[in-house]
């Protein structure tokens, strides 16, 4: 990962964990068409993503349900780590996973206090125009509720994300990343 995209993804994550995010347009027909073609259309940015975000290397397989409605998907994303972020200037380690099929975007940060405490979470998941947040990150604004778990293996790992969105729908989600990027913090 480049260091002008890593700067672009940490920009979003953190407005993102500030934010909740932003559900803007379905995009996804226009690129089906380009495919259809044969031709790649000028990248643009998925409900409020940047550039960055809808693009990725990393292996991603994705598998879950959402308000009773099951996803299960892979292909390539992003998926980055960093032992050194913070968040609202509490130092925490950091995972996240970026990822969008034809049929919904997936972002997933799992921030690991350094003194201590429970994990925090920010997961946004777009279907169409409804978008469904769970934001436990102290000092930004709480959406739904859940529990968070990182499971390392290798040079990749597993994320997922248990609990209610914002609407009160159950969310059961996990997202196995074939390996873990460093993040690249600003200025580094």
């Amino acid at each position: 990962m480049t260091t002008s995209r890593s700067l672009t993804l940490a920009a979003f994550i953190l407005a993102s964990a500030c934010s909740g995010g932003d559900a803007g347009s379905d995009t996804s027909q226009a690129g089906s068409a380009a495919a259809a073609s044969g031709s790649q259309p000028a990248p643009e940015p998925m409900r409020g993503q940047s550039e960055a975000v809808s693009a990725g290397t990393v292996p991603i397989k994705v598998e879950g349900s959402v308000a009773g409605h099951a996803w299960k998907s892979e292909g390539t994303g992003q998926c980055a780590t960093s032992a050194d972020g913070s968040i609202y200037e509490v130092p925490a380690a950091l995972w996240h996973a970026v990822y969008q099929d034809d049929t919904a975007d997936l972002n997933l940060v799992v921030w690991r206090p350094k003194s201590g405490g429970a994990d925090m979470v920010n997961f946004t998941l777009t279907s169409g125009l409804t978008p469904h947040h769970i934001a436990t990150v102290k000092g930004a604004d709480i959406m739904g509720g859940g529990t968070p778990t990182v499971k390392p293996a290798g040079s990749g790992g597993t994320l997922s994300v248990k609990g209610r969105d914002d609407h009160g729908h159950m969310v059961e989600m996990t997202v196995e990343c074939a390996r873990f990027d460093e993040q690249v913090a600003e200025g580094g």
